[in-house]
C-alpha cells in the first residue's frame, strides 16, 4: 500500500478511505481484475469510435504541449494501443500478454523503462496496487501524462460507473491526486477536462514533470 496515504485512512467496507488527502482505495490489493485476451479484446472493441479518436488526439497534443512533438516516449498500460498508433515514436509496455503480443509483432515493445524522458498511463495509474514500481523508472526532469477518474465526493464513490472493485484499485479527488503526485515528486504542469468534453464520464488529464 501507498505509505504516503495509508497512515491518515479509514476503512469504509472494501474501500479505505482518507478524506483528507482526497483519496481512497481498495482494502485488499490482492483482488486484481484478469488483464488477459479477453480484456484485450474488449479495450479493441473502442478503437476507432467518435469518442476514442477526439481523446488520442486531446491526448497527442497534450503530450505535444509540454515535452515534444515526436520525442521518444512509453505508454504503460497500452489499452488497445490506439494512442501509440496515433502518435511518432512512441513505445508501450504492458501487463497483458495480448497487448506485449501486439507491440512485439510492431516492434514497439518497451525493454528497458528507465530508458525514456516521457511516460503516459492513459487509464492506468489506478489499476496498478504499487504505482511507484514504476515511478522510480522516471527520470528527474522527465514527463508523466495521465488521465483517470476523478470523484468530487469520496463518499459516493460506489454510486459512480468508475467504482470497478479489483479494476479500479485507487480512486481520487482532483485536488487529491495533485497532492499525491507531489508526493512522489512530480509538479503539476496542466489538467484538463477534454476527455469528459469528448464524451466521457468525470475523466481528468493531466501533465506531470519529475522534480
Amino acid at each position: 500500500m501507498d505509505k504516503l496515504i495509508s497512515a491518515l485512512a479509514r476503512p469504509d467496507g472494501d474501500l479505505i478511505v482518507c478524506e483528507a488527502a482526497g483519496v481512497a482505495y481498495q482494502s485488499d490489493m490482492t483482488v486484481t481484475a484478469s488483464y488477459d485476451g479477453e480484456y484485450f479484446a474488449k479495450c479493441d472493441g473502442y478503437r476507432g469510435s467518435s469518442v476514442a479518436k477526439a481523446i488520442n488526439r486531446g491526448r497527442v497534443e497534450l503530450v505535444a504541449r509540454h515535452y515534444c512533438p515526436v520525442g521518444l516516449m512509453v505508454d504503460v498500460g497500452i489499452g488497445s494501443g490506439e494512442f501509440i498508433d496515433a502518435r511518432q515514436n512512441t513505445h508501450g509496455t504492458d501487463v497483458n500478454e495480448s497487448a506485449i503480443q501486439w507491440l512485439k509483432q510492431r516492434g514497439k515493445l518497451a525493454t528497458d523503462l528507465y530508458a525514456y524522458a516521457a511516460y503516459s498511463f492513459w487509464d492506468v495509474i489506478e489499476h496498478i496496487p504499487e504505482p511507484e514500481s514504476y515511478f522510480q523508472c522516471i527520470p528527474s526532469g522527465g514527463y508523466l501524462f495521465t488521465s483517470l477518474p476523478i470523484f468530487d465526493d469520496l463518499n459516493r464513490i460506489r454510486e459512480s460507473k468508475h467504482y470497478r472493485p479489483g479494476e479500479h484499485l485507487y480512486y481520487w479527488t482532483d485536488d487529491g491526486f495533485e497532492a499525491w503526485m507531489r508526493g512522489h515528486g512530480f509538479k503539476l504542469l496542466e489538467r484538463s477536462d477534454f476527455e469528459t468534453k469528448a464524451g466521457r464520464e468525470s475523466i481528468m488529464s493531466y501533465a506531470f514533470r519529475r522534480q
